[in-house]
């Protein structure tokens, strides 16, 4: 089973529509059977599509990021299931939410809420989006910060750690905004939960890095140059035969301030 994730700054990134079209092209390459995508943007000013979406009051617009992956990737034979969840306002003009694509049929899908508060006009606010398949349950998250005062990380993942299955394969992706390099704060967390990080327990991995320029949300503060904060862990131990970043200009182009991140798993019996 391949898994992969990727923080797609949709819609700020310049050239989007040809992003769109690499991405789709290399995603028939990589052949995930999961792709757990976040800042899946679309803007206020696009109209309404009349199709429902995970959250009432927030349709798909034209211009929804997810939706206009999902009809190219239907276009080139792909195919793949596609739920999209509205979470907040981003830089003041878009609906930013999370979006899952799964190649195996979507059993149930849920929401928690993971900040204090549900202020959707807020860049705070905070959820994560749930899917479960033959497999086991799927986890889509865009964390707060360890030191934010208002919500900071330690709560929120407190939240979604009661909420999640415990008789089930959990499998939680996403963009942490936690550094794996630093101690004590939210990728320790994590470990000591104990979920298992799929980039540790790889037989192959490169440097793993997902982020290697400055971005919003860390352009101050004491911090390395070069961050792994996006992840992939497990509930339960998994075999990992590699995994590696995508979407880093080596392999793939590189299309956010992010790049991706795949691993190939197989469950331990």
């Amino acid at each position: 089973m391949k898994l992969l994730t990727l923080n797609t700054h949709s819609l700020e990134e310049k050239a989007m529509r040809v992003k769109q079209v690499e991405f789709v092209k290399a995603i028939a390459a990589l052949d995930p059977d999961v792709i757990a995508l976040q800042e899946v943007n679309q803007t206020f000013a696009a109209d309404d599509m009349q199709e429902p979406s995970a959250r009432p009051g927030v349709p798909f617009r034209e211009d929804n990021h997810a939706y206009m992956l999902h009809q190219l990737m239907k276009q080139q034979g792909l195919r793949y299931e596609m739920v999209w969840l509205p979470v907040k306002t981003g830089y003041s003009r878009y609906d930013e939410g999370l979006a899952f694509f799964t190649k195996k049929k979507i059993l149930e899908v849920r929401s928690t809420l993971l900040s204090q508060q549900d202020d959707y006009d807020d860049f705070r606010t905070r959820r994560s989006l749930e899917v479960k398949t033959e497999d086991g349950w799927f986890v889509n998250v865009h964390m707060g910060w360890w030191n934010d005062e208002l919500e900071p990380f330690a709560g929120q993942w407190k939240t979604l750690a009661k909420a999640l299955p415990q008789d089930e394969p959990v499998y939680v992706l996403g963009d942490f905004n936690a550094d794996a390099q630093v101690r004590g704060e939210g990728y320790d967390l994590v470990r000591a939960s104990g979920f298992f990080d799929l980039y540790e327990e790889a037989q192959a991995k490169d440097d793993g890095m997902t982020v290697v320029q400055e971005i919003d949300g860390w352009r101050e503060g004491d911090h390395p140059k070069k961050m792994r904060i996006d992840h992939l862990f497990s509930s339960r131990p998994v075999a990992v035969a590699s995994c590696r970043t995508v979407f880093n200009g080596i392999n793939e182009p590189v299309i956010s301030d992010h790049f991706g991140l795949m691993a190939i798993v197989n469950p331990v019996e």
